[in-house]
């Protein structure tokens, strides 16, 4: 029996207008942070995944390229720094923000950390949701573009 080819959105379905829509992947154990950073991009031309932990992420993001990450550092079963890791060996070149609301992380400043796993930006909690979107569009040069896809689609966008 032939596997159905992965759909162009979670759902299953298709022909929405964010089909090829850059995608955010938005990673906090913080329920309400999570849902004001989705709803803060909601005027933005791009999809945004959001996952509590850095394992349902990581799940996500092998199914769906992002185009850029946001994520937290202090997170149950796989932290923001093992979910940089796992990014890195999947997809080198996806630009990740770092959000935090610790000043270190293993003894260490946080920016230093995150700047060692090639993190874009550090945010510290709270932060401006303004600058957030800013640093988001800079990541994502060609936001509003055509350009992000499903893995396995095989099209050129």
């Amino acid at each position: 029996m032939t596997q159905p080819a992965p759909s162009r959105s979670p759902s299953g379905r298709s022909g929405s207008s964010l089909d090829f829509a850059p995608i955010v992947l938005i990673v906090d154990d913080d329920r309400v942070l999570r849902e004001i950073c989705r709803d803060s991009l909601s005027d933005e031309p791009v999809r945004v995944l959001i996952a509590a932990d850095g394992q349902e992420a990581l799940a996500l993001a092998e199914a769906w390229i992002p185009d850029v990450v946001l994520t937290d550092v202090e997170m149950p079963r796989l932290d923001g720094f093992g979910l940089v890791r796992a990014l890195r060996r999947l997809y080198p070149e996806v630009p990740v923000i770092v959000m935090t609301g610790a000043d270190e992380y293993a003894g260490r400043p946080v920016a230093e950390v995150a700047t060692e796993h090639g993190a874009l930006a550090t945010f510290m909690k709270p932060f401006d949701l303004e600058h957030l979107h800013a640093t988001i569009r800079g990541a994502v040069p060609f936001l509003g573009a055509t350009t992000s896809r499903a893995v396995g689609d095989g099209r050129a966008a």
